[in-house]
């Protein structure tokens, strides 16, 4: 095995845990939102407790870059990969930390049963998750179109978190929703809303990895 083939192998491997690392934030999400909807603490008490995992890949894969840059001292696109690794993973590792948030406030609201079902907060999840996969693969794939179709894709969940703000401001005026139970569900919208920013974080570091710059037309 050459160097350059062992040195490529160890690439594929931080593409590899990288991935791993995205869906085990996005498993997080899922959980996180269903055990706000169900008030399901047993749930939530499970996605904080797997945050530490979350927390554990960021570690383990920081070392691991910074393992490959001493021992290859790689440069040019090769450092830009390892350099937008580095990035990516404070954004998954805060988007990890944001599905441990969501499920706190499931904690906080325990003992309220005036839920309001408002159809938007599954589709703003459902949407801040495809976007997360969508980086990803556009990582893994060095593939630029798909990165800018993730920094796009941001505007759908702007514009669902709009759609959730004024359903919960009719609702307040209306007197449908409990007070303490709007706040909380706009915390929630908030959070998946942040999500859907680092997913573009993510996206413009995959075009940065390639281009070295982050001027891109979307």
């Amino acid at each position: 095995m050459t160097q350059r083939t062992q040195f490529d192998e160890e690439l594929e491997q931080l593409k590899l845990h990288l991935v791993k690392m995205g869906d085990l934030v996005i498993d997080n999400i899922k959980h996180g939102l269903r055990s706000f909807l169900d008030m399901n603490v047993d749930l939530a008490n499970e996605i904080i407790k797997k945050d530490k995992l979350v927390n554990d890949f960021e570690q383990s894969i920081e070392k691991e870059c910074l393992r490959i840059i001493l021992k290859e001292q790689p440069v040019a696109k090769d450092l830009r990969l390892i350099t937008s690794v580095l990035k990516m993973i404070t954004d998954l590792e805060r988007i990890g930390d944001h599905a441990a948030d969501i499920s706190k406030i499931t904690i906080f609201m325990e003992k309220t049963h005036q839920v309001f079902r408002v159809d938007e907060i599954i589709q703003i999840t459902k949407a801040s998750q495809t976007m997360i996969k969508k980086a990803l693969e556009s990582f893994v794939n060095l593939d630029m179109e798909l990165a800018k179709e993730v920094i796009k894709d941001d505007d759908e969940v702007d514009g669902l978190f709009d759609e959730i703000k004024n359903i919960v401001a009719d609702a307040i005026r209306n007197q449908n929703i409990d007070a303490d139970y709007a706040l909380y569900l706009m915390m929630v919208a908030k959070y998946l809303e942040r999500i859907s920013d680092h997913a573009v974080n993510i996206g413009e570091w995959v075009i940065f990895s390639i281009t070295g710059g982050h001027n891109y037309n979307v």
